[in-house]
């Protein structure tokens, strides 16, 4: 067992930068900046720190505690992407409980100054090795889940679809999911 910072560390590298909230975002969740190129070389990687101390509700389970993250092309990371992180785990504490696999938070406005993109999927942390997934900390099981910036049309998919589908779309296309300005790959 270990604690979750040396957990993101071990497998994202070191915290770079971190950023506090401000008097909207959930009390006791900061956000962790790792890189430029971490966790792999022209990669910058956010996460949330503290959110796990929250605990959700999930169906059909006696709850969660998750943590976010969210992987930028580091020449593309929006300035805003510490404010998603926080702005999801505010409405995740606020609703009571966690993301499930394949769930959409959105769409929305455009979520980035640029791109696309106007919705997040839940995600398996699949560009990182399978140990990340989960932390397991002395007195609870921590779920780290990666928010991908989708387009409205996939989203629109993945309601109608469902998420294996999606996932399925996803690999046969191989888009880069790091990248805010991508097309949709239903275009």
């Amino acid at each position: 067992m270990t604690g979750l910072i040396d957990h993101l560390e071990a497998h994202l590298g070191q915290i770079g930068q971190g950023y506090r909230g401000d008097a909207f975002t959930p009390e006791g969740v900061t956000i962790a900046r790792f890189g430029p190129d971490s966790p792999w070389t022209g990669a910058s990687t956010l996460a949330t720190v503290g959110l796990s101390r929250h605990h959700l509700a999930r169906s059909g389970s006696r709850g969660l505690h998750q943590e976010l993250l969210m992987h930028f092309t580091a020449a593309k990371e929006p300035s805003n992407a510490a404010g998603i992180l926080f702005q999801v785990a505010a409405e995740l504490i606020d609703r009571g409980h966690g993301l499930r696999r394949g769930e959409v938070v959105g769409p929305r406005e455009s979520l980035f100054r640029r791109g696309k993109t106007t919705a997040l999927y839940a995600a398996v942390p699949v560009y990182l090795p399978d140990s990340f997934a989960v932390c397991r900390e002395a007195n609870r099981t921590i779920v780290l889940t990666w928010l991908v910036p989708i387009t409205t049309d996939e989203a629109e998919v993945v309601g109608k679809q469902g998420w294996r589908a999606f996932e399925d779309a996803l690999v046969a296309r191989d888009p880069d999911l790091t990248d805010i300005e991508r097309d949709s790959i239903f275009l």
